[in-house]
This record gives C-alpha cells, sequence and structure tokens, in this order.
C-alpha cells in the first residue's frame, strides 16, 4: 500500500474506485480528488499508475492499492482483506475490457464480470457501500450479444451483493484516453458525434460519465428515478436479494441531464 497523499481525512465520505487507468476512470479518479465531499479516496490497481496524479485536494487522503485480481477471482484471503478493510460510502466501479483487448471470450469473461464480481463480493462482505457501476447501453443479461450479456449479467450480480445500486448505462465513450487506443473508436467517432444530435443516447464525453457517477451516487436511486434522472430495472432484470427501489438505471441521454443539474 502506497500514500500518495500524507494528509489524513477527518470528515466527510470515503470511495473506493476501481478502474481509475481507464478512460472513465481517469477522469472520474480526478474528480473525486478534487470533490470536497470525497476527503478519503482509495484506488485498487492491478500495476502501479504510470501517468501523472492528479492534484490531491487539500485535507484529502489518496491511497493506491496494488491488488492481484486473479488471486482475488481465485479465492485468496489476503486479497479479498485488502478491499475488505476499507469501508467506504460510494464503490466507483470502472473496470472493464473488451474480447479484442483480453485475447480471448473467456479471458474477457474474467476480467469483465469475473474480476469486478470478486473485488465487489470482497467489499461487500463486511461493508455496505452505494455501488455506482459504469456499464453500456443496451446491456442486458437477456441479450445475444456477449459483451452485452456480460454486462448485464454483472449489473445483476452487483444488486445481489450491494443494498443500493446504481447503473450508468453511456453509449459510445467519446474523447476517451486509453492506454491502448482502438482504431475502429477513432475511426467512427466523428459518425457518433454527428448522430447524436439526432439521438441523445449515441454519445457521451467519458468526463461527463465520470461528473453523472458522482452526481448520481450523491443523489441515490430513490431520488434519480423520482427526479427522472433513472429509471428502475427493467422487468427482466433478476432482483435476487434486492428490491427494483434499490436500484436506479441511468441511461445515457439521463447522464446528460444530470450535468445540466445544478449540482
Amino acid at each position: 500500500m502506497s500514500d500518495i497523499a500524507t494528509d489524513t481525512a477527518t470528515s466527510g465520505k470515503t470511495a473506493i474506485i476501481l478502474g481509475s487507468t481507464g478512460a472513465v476512470g481517469k477522469p472520474l479518479l480526478a474528480q473525486l480528488l478534487a470533490d470536497a465531499s470525497y476527503t478519503a479516496v482509495y484506488s485498487f490497481v492491478r500495476r502501479n499508475n504510470p501517468a501523472s496524479l492528479p492534484p490531491v485536494g487539500p485535507g484529502k487522503e489518496y491511497k493506491e492499492i496494488l491488488l492481484d485480481f486473479d488471486k482475488l477471482h481465485a479465492g485468496d484471503a489476503d486479497e479479498a482483506a485488502k478491499l475488505a478493510s476499507v469501508d467506504p460510502h460510494t464503490l466507483f466501479i470502472t473496470l472493464g475490457t473488451t474480447r479484442a483487448q483480453a485475447g480471448s471470450f473467456e479471458a474477457f469473461e474474467k476480467i469483465d464480470r469475473g474480476y469486478v464480481l470478486a473485488a465487489a463480493r470482497a467489499v461487500g462482505k463486511r461493508n455496505a457501500p452505494t455501488v455506482v457501476y459504469c456499464s453500456s447501453g443496451m446491456s442486458a443479461s437477456t441479450s445475444r450479444f456477449p459483451y452485452l450479456k456480460s454486462k448485464g449479467l454483472t449489473e445483476e450480480g452487483l444488486a445481489s451483493i450491494f443494498p443500493t445500486t446504481i447503473i450508468l448505462r453511456p453509449g459510445f465513450l467519446a474523447n476517451a484516453n486509453r492506454e491502448n487506443p482502438r482504431v475502429l473508436e477513432r475511426i467512427s467517432e466523428p459518425l457518433f458525434h454527428a448522430l447524436s444530435y439526432l439521438n441523445s443516447n449515441l454519445l457521451c464525453p467519458v468526463h461527463h460519465v465520470a461528473t453523472g457517477m458522482i452526481r448520481a451516487a450523491a443523489l441515490g436511486p430513490h431520488s434519480l428515478v423520482q427526479s427522472g434522472f433513472a429509471h428502475p430495472p427493467p422487468a427482466s432484470f433478476r432482483l435476487e436479494n434486492a428490491s427494483p427501489d434499490s436500484v436506479a438505471v441511468v441511461q445515457n441521454s439521463q447522464i446528460l441531464q444530470l450535468l445540466r443539474r445544478q449540482s
């Protein structure tokens, strides 16, 4: 465990972020470190972040903690204990991959769903935070498309672990600063930008998704739905240990509406 900032938080909320080096995770980490309502931020990473650290606000504690996700996924108690040792108000999850990046469908499922749910169970074993998960537009456990099906199964898995679950389903992620740029993504981005003027569910800049995650966490599932910033989960969503009132699904257009809301 490495202390990145030495100031100790004495009040305010604590956040855990999984996936802080990804397209949405990078701006999310920067915004959490600048957000006065969060005085402690813990980022669990597979390897040390080589990028320069965003500014850490005064009176805020930030720790980057190495986590062996393979061992965690295999049931290693020591790795699980790292996550369980933090008592967060909010668990932000932006961890994910694609089949192309993972190298095979089996590896994709292991990272995209297995790692996420293993980490979530470790956090949820002792604590009961609100989980805010960055999923994908049109995700559903009943989908015929493996990527969307995996995301949907992950959504349902998270809802079975935590008392309150917020799921963001953004469309095309614009302005993504990825470690390994995706050629098809760069080629198609101008087209999605043009079409987004006709359909507000098609595209969302990554920093807007990050802001939406923080604002959604502040409101909670009930207020999100009541304010029209989210919908309850659809009838096909499997709610094993949760009630519909404890889960909110925020579509791309609603993320954009949250951005227009005065904080």
